[in-house]
C-alpha cells in the first residue's frame, strides 16, 4: 500500500492538470463541453496516477509508465484542442458572414426607405405647389 504522501503528491498532480487545462482552453468563456473534457481529463489522469501507484512495480517502472500515460493524455488534450478551436472558428465564421448578410439586407432596407421618403416628400411638394 502506498503512503499517505504519494496519494497526496497523485491528487496534487490531477489538480495541476485539471487547473493547467482550463488555464489554457480558456474554459470560463461558456464552452460547456470544454468544461465537461477538462473534467474528464482530470478524472482519467488521477485515476491512471492512483492505479500506478497502486501497482505492484517498481519505483523507475512506475514513473515511465506515468510519463508515458502523461505523453498520451497531453496529445489527446492536444487533439481535442485543436478539434475544438477549428470548431469555434468554424462556428465565428458563419457567424461572420450571417452578420455580413445581415448588414447588407439593413443597407437595402434602408435604401428603399430613404428612397420612398424622397418619393413622398417629391409628391408632397408637388401637391402643395
Amino acid at each position: 500500500m502506498k503512503s499517505k504522501e504519494e496519494l497526496n503528491s497523485a491528487y496534487e498532480v490531477a489538480k495541476q492538470l485539471k487547473r493547467n487545462l482550463s488555464e489554457n482552453l480558456d474554459m470560463d468563456s461558456g464552452v460547456g463541453k470544454g468544461k465537461m473534457l477538462v473534467g474528464i481529463l482530470a478524472g482519467m489522469a488521477a485515476g491512471a496516477a492512483l492505479a500506478l501507484l497502486f501497482a505492484p512495480d517498481s519505483g523507475s517502472n512506475s514513473r515511465k509508465k506515468i510519463a508515458k500515460k502523461g505523453n498520451e493524455y497531453l496529445e489527446d488534450v492536444t487533439e481535442k484542442y485543436d478539434e475544438l478551436i477549428e470548431t469555434l472558428a468554424s462556428a465565428f465564421e458563419k457567424a461572420k458572414a450571417s452578420a455580413y448578410t445581415a448588414a447588407d439586407e439593413v443597407g437595402v432596407k434602408a435604401k428603399e426607405y430613404k428612397n420612398s421618403l424622397i418619393k413622398k416628400e417629391d409628391e408632397a411638394f408637388e401637391k402643395y405647389s
